[in-house]
């Protein structure tokens, strides 16, 4: 019976989907014993693949990691800066914006309230809205708080624009710089009161819940 002798295509039958990352068959040849051995190689194209593949994992993890933690970290951090900035308020001369709240809480109350008792009771809002981010505890109460505070933090700009303002609208003042990164401060809450109504949870914990098909 006649034999007959098929030829393989290693790189074909082995790796049919990705050529680029086939193993290449070459041969060697021992001069001393007079043996073919067979050894292999990978394709020029595998390492490229193996380092996109890798790049891509590292990003999706990361991603993932973001969308799970970024509103925990972002209430965290804003209860740090809340209670912070509020406990500088019950010592006299450290905090910067004393002056400035003083006045402004004068003008708002229209004078019914000493000046040192309205500055402790903003101490005493700043570092309620702090604590309550930063536990986690009467959400809703405390986004309220943070907006109201927030809201009268921006009342200098119109009570005093001349006072703020070195160029009228375009030139804010070294307090009306502080006063203007409360927006940021505001856009923040509106993130945490989006994801306390469900649009992405995580007032309370660090996971990020899948939605229900």
């Amino acid at each position: 019976m006649a034999r007959t002798t098929i030829l393989i295509d290693a790189e074909r039958t082995q790796y049919p989907r990705r050529p680029q990352d086939a193993e290449r068959i070459t041969t060697r040849v021992d001069p001393a014993h007079g043996l073919t051995t067979a050894t292999s190689r990978r394709a020029p194209g595998d390492r490229a693949g193996r380092m996109a593949s890798l790049g891509h994992d590292a990003t999706a993890r990361l991603t993932h990691w973001i969308a799970s933690y970024s509103v925990v970290l972002l209430r965290l951090s804003l209860g740090g800066v809340f209670l912070w900035f509020g406990l500088l308020k019950f010592f006299p001369t450290l905090s910067p914006a004393e002056a400035l709240a003083t006045r402004t809480l004068d003008t708002l109350t229209l004078g019914y309230l000493a000046p040192q008792l309205a500055l402790r009771l903003l101490a005493l809002w700043e570092t309620a809205i702090g604590l309550g981010l930063l536990l986690g505890v009467c959400p809703c109460l405390t986004l309220a708080l943070l907006f109201l505070h927030m809201g009268g933090t921006l009342t200098p700009l119109f009570l005093f624009p001349h006072d703020v303002f070195t160029h009228i609208p375009y030139a804010p003042t070294f307090e009306a710089q502080y006063i203007l990164k409360n927006l940021v401060l505001i856009s923040a809450g509106c993130v945490l009161g989006a994801s306390r109504r469900g649009a992405h949870p995580g007032f309370h914990q660090g996971t990020r819940q899948q939605p229900n098909m």
